[in-house]
């Protein structure tokens, strides 16, 4: 995935890093998300130090990105961040390097939602080198699913997740500062299955005592494998929906705010419809 994205910028963008200094510090970033999720497929680091480091480089870069001036919210529930909009961003940046992680656990789901994510983030085009990059990771994402659909052969192991997660997120914040909030929520939509099962989950175990650092297998994707579903038609139902929002919030984009909200109505729906397949199943496997 980082081979890539280097590849796509240096023969298609002979010049980035005098693009602005936003493109220097996500291209940079980006590898140091790399490297740390290497570093951790290697030597397994604590979560604590895990979190640290993901924090130092999500600062790093909206110190130089800077952040966004309204939470990513549709029509009339924006509001204005003020002096929080860095702290905003990084906490986003953050959320979605670990949400991304937490998500990359049965063949080919992972790279299959990259591939669909960046191809939204391609056509959206709020900047130029946001759509360069989107299309990039979306092609590297097609071209390493080939081997990474179920059986899979290869793995996208933390140093891909990562550095999907963080490039993901990061990519709005090279929009105008005034259109940072659709951007970000253009790319939430796009990766809505991701976010909701990982927040739903971490919820229901803080809910319970559990602890949030453990491992464990409670996503609702990995209950409905467990449950006797296969990771083909895990990965496909998942990726089908996320197309579904990421085209719904593509058109919120170029038609208006007024179609944001619609795009919300359909993230629920999907939610809604992922948990009940999950309860369904699951009690059809109880019976059995």
């Amino acid at each position: 995935m980082a081979a890539a994205l280097g590849v796509a910028v240096l023969l298609l963008a002979p010049a980035p890093w005098g693009h602005d200094r936003a493109v220097t510090a996500l291209l940079l970033v980006a590898g140091g998300a790399a490297l740390l999720g290497l570093a951790d497929d290697r030597f397994s680091l604590s979560a604590p130090w895990r979190l640290a480091a993901q924090s130092a480089l999500a600062t790093a870069f909206v110190a130089m990105a800077g952040g966004f001036e309204r939470l990513p919210l549709p029509g009339p529930f924006q509001v204005t961040t003020g002096a929080l909009g860095g702290a905003a961003a990084v906490v986003w940046i953050v959320a979605v390097m670990n949400f991304y992680n937490f998500l990359d656990g049965i063949d080919g789901l992972a790279a299959l939602q990259g591939a669909v994510t960046g191809l939204g983030i391609a056509l959206a085009g709020w900047d130029p080198f946001a759509s360069l990059l989107g299309a990039a990771l979306a092609g590297g994402c097609a071209a390493f699913l080939v081997f990474n659909w179920s059986p899979a052969r290869i793995f996208l192991g933390d140093a891909g997740s990562l550095l999907l997660g963080f490039s993901f997120a990061a990519l709005p914040l090279l929009a105008p500062p005034a259109a940072r909030p659709r951007a970000v929520f253009f790319v939430a939509m796009s990766l809505w299955l991701f976010l909701s099962d990982a927040t739903f989950t971490l919820l229901r175990r803080f809910a319970r005592g559990a602890r949030w650092d453990e491992a464990h297998r409670e996503h609702l994707y990995q209950r409905l494998v467990k449950a006797g579903a296969t990771h083909r038609a895990v990965a496909l139902a998942i990726g089908g929906g996320s197309f579904l929002l990421t085209a719904a919030a593509l058109a919120g984009w170029r038609a208006g705010p007024g179609l944001e909200g619609a795009a919300v109505l359909v993230a629920l729906g999907l939610f809604a419809a992922e948990w009940y397949a999950v309860r369904a199943r699951e009690a059809r496997a109880e019976a059995a």
